[in-house]
């Protein structure tokens, strides 16, 4: 059971930095494309929406995540590890997801 709860957290943690497009994205391009976004009003309000859902599903990861660690330091060790693990799933799936949802008419 606590192998399934942290393969979840994994899968939470993974979508959000799907969401994020963290993999894809050089930190410069990030900066660049947050101040061209910002003086868009339908484009900051996107990325606000973006960053919260992400947010939400990384909060989510460590909530399920949570009980299965004895000890606060535990779980900083546990889920360093598990970001790492998901940031590796995203670099697998993410560009397909992305891809995918990008054909997809809106």
């Amino acid at each position: 059971m606590l192998v399934l709860r942290f393969a979840v957290a994994i899968v939470f943690d993974a979508l959000a930095f799907i969401v994020w497009d963290v993999g894809t994205r050089p930190p410069l391009q990030l900066v660049r494309d947050v101040a061209r976004g910002a003086t868009v009003p339908a484009v900051l309000g996107r990325g606000v929406l973006r960053f919260i859902t992400g947010f939400a599903l990384l909060f989510l990861g460590a909530v399920i995540a949570r009980p299965g660690m004895p000890t606060l330091r535990a779980f900083t060790l546990i889920e360093t590890g598990m970001l790492i693990a998901a940031l590796l799933v995203e670099n697998l799936i993410g560009p397909d997801l992305r891809r995918r949802r990008r054909r997809t008419p809106a």
